[in-house]
């Protein structure tokens, strides 16, 4: 064996050690050329750099100024147009409360009118009411009843206090209210034809109204004249007649207890007569519905008894044993 294997052979068998892996070196810097302010080419470079990023910031600051004034501008017009809408709305809010507080009082002040007016009608209604009607008595002559002369001299003397300009002037002020100015002036003939059956229709309503008031007039009339003679015959007749009474004292009306209208009892005789019924209404009617002192009459038992079928139709089956 030759010597080159042999230490081959014997590097083989030795074990291996691990090498130590050095840092790697730095990397040497390439001299820097000093130039004749004593800065070199890095340095100008980072100054540049650092230019630019502070232009860039002041433009952002000032792109940030600019927008914080815009909105803030913005923020003054729209507080600006806020206030407008809120005063607005108070204002409208306040119109409506006080036209709510208007129409409220107004309401009170109508049904204040309404309750007066009702009143005074019910009163007018309670007190009793005078004849509106002339009764003539054909025994004295033809007199007029005292009460209606005094209404009518109370009239006349109403009437007698105004004087004859002022009757004039409410006459005319009536008559202004009433007739309406015609105004014609500018219009076609279609326009006159359609105005003429206008005032053709009108005055044929009145007409009619004027028609029925008559009519009316005259039924009251002969109601009047009617009431008059009946008032006549029932003074001539005197205060007799049928007599309307309570019951005694010691008997209670059932039917009037038991109906709240019904009305009380007619006593059927004159309270002239010499002789009356002594017994009460109690005992007569005690005769008609007292007991029966006669022992009660045996039924007869049916011989068939009927029963309706589902289609309505009789069926006579046995009668009960």
């Amino acid at each position: 064996m030759s010597d080159d294997e042999s230490s081959h052979s014997e590097a083989e068998s030795e074990p291996e050690v691990p090498k130590k892996v050095e840092p790697p070196k730095k990397r040497q810097e390439p001299k820097r050329q000093q130039n004749s302010s004593g800065l070199d080419e890095s340095a100008k470079e980072l100054l540049e750099f650092n230019r630019q990023e502070r232009e860039k910031m002041e433009d952002e600051i000032d792109e940030l100024r600019r927008r914080s004034e815009k909105r803030k501008k913005q923020r003054e017009i729209e507080e600006k147009r806020l206030t407008a809408e809120r005063a607005a709305e108070d204002e409208r809010r306040k119109a409506a409360e006080e036209a709510k507080r208007r129409q409220k009082i107004e309401d009170e002040e109508k049904k204040q009118k309404d309750r007066a007016r009702k009143m005074a009608e019910f009163e007018k209604w309670k007190q009793p009411q005078k004849r509106n009607f002339v009764i003539t008595r054909k025994a004295d002559g033809d007199e007029e009843d005292e009460e209606d002369k005094e209404n009518e001299e109370k009239s006349d003397a109403e009437k007698s206090k105004k004087t004859k300009e002022q009757l004039e002037a409410e006459k005319k002020a009536i008559l202004r209210q009433r007739i309406k100015p015609l105004d014609i002036d500018g219009l076609d003939q279609a326009k006159l034809a359609e105005k003429a059956k206008e005032f053709h229709s009108w005055l044929a309503r009145l007409e009619g109204e004027r028609y029925d008031l008559e009519k009316r007039f005259k039924s009251q009339q002969a109601a009047l004249v009617d009431l008059a003679e009946r008032a006549r015959q029932a003074n001539k007749v005197g205060k007799g007649g049928l007599k309307r009474i309570g019951g005694a004292d010691d008997s209670v009306d059932k039917i009037q207890a038991k109906y709240a209208g019904a009305p009380a009892k007619v006593e059927m005789f004159s309270k002239y007569e010499r002789q009356k019924d002594k017994r009460s209404y109690d005992d007569k009617y005690q005769i008609f519905t007292g007991p029966q002192f006669i022992s009660p009459v045996d039924r007869i038992k049916p011989q068939k008894i009927l029963h309706w079928d589902e289609e309505r139709m009789p069926i006579y089956g046995a009668g009960a044993e």
